[in-house]
């Protein structure tokens, strides 16, 4: 006899490619950096073409592994993780995908506590997405200010869980990439990936993918009310 599967009844949010339609902001300031420190022939191409090469593999997780994968020398590639902490939020904001608030409202009225486990800063994060920050619970609210080391992801999901009281199974990372599939895992959360955010592919075997905002929630509050 199988175990009756546990509730639903937490969602942590990857941001960048789930709630932040960041890649082209990310693209550009990378584009912008290698002119400005005079790296010649280093340029990312364009959006789609970036996505190509997500889906071939290459992956990132911060600026910092996005400079350097691109091609930066380490000392550089530092400097320039310096300037996207103090001026991104400033000159490259990106915007919440459309329908990110309404998502998050139909998910906390349905009384699932909601978090955030993401490799970009506070600094970044909360003035882009404005007004829909009041749905989360503040002490789940996991930046690369405080928790940037490998794993980091992984451990904060936990925590998460530990500080809502739940157990691991009763709660489900959102994210983009197969690195946040694989965090949740190890932490012992469901996951769901999005298709229209950086590195997973619609109908991606490896894992269960929605390919708009709306349909998180449809999926969500379906599985949580399968499991109720």
């Amino acid at each position: 006899m199988h175990p009756t599967p546990l509730p639903l009844r937490a969602v942590f949010f990857d941001v960048d490619g789930v709630l932040l339609d960041s890649l082209s902001q990310y693209l550009q300031f990378y584009n912008d950096k290698a002119r400005e420190y005079g790296l010649q022939g280093l340029q990312l191409p364009t959006v789609a073409a970036f996505k190509r090469m997500l889906g071939r593999g290459v992956g990132f997780s911060s600026m910092l592994d996005l400079l350097l994968a691109g091609g930066f020398p380490p000392p550089l590639a530092k400097r320039g993780m310096k300037d996207y902490e103090r001026v991104f939020v400033q000159r490259y904001r990106p915007a919440p995908f459309p329908g990110i608030q309404h998502m998050l409202k139909r998910l906390a009225d349905a009384g699932l506590a909601l978090g955030l486990v993401t490799f970009s800063t506070r600094a970044n994060v909360e003035p882009a997405l404005t007004d829909a920050m009041r749905y989360f619970d503040r002490r789940c609210l996991f930046y690369s200010d405080r928790y940037s080391e490998p794993g980091a992801k992984t451990r904060c999901l936990a925590e998460g869980a530990r500080i809502l009281g739940l157990a691991p199974a009763e709660c489900i990372y959102v994210g983009d990439q197969s690195g946040d599939a694989t965090a949740a895992e190890a932490a012992g959360l469901r996951f769901l990936g999005v298709s229209y955010g950086f590195g997973l592919k619609p109908r991606d075997a490896s894992v269960y993918t929605v390919n708009s905002v709306p349909a998180i929630a449809d999926a969500l509050l379906a599985s949580a009310a399968r499991q109720a």
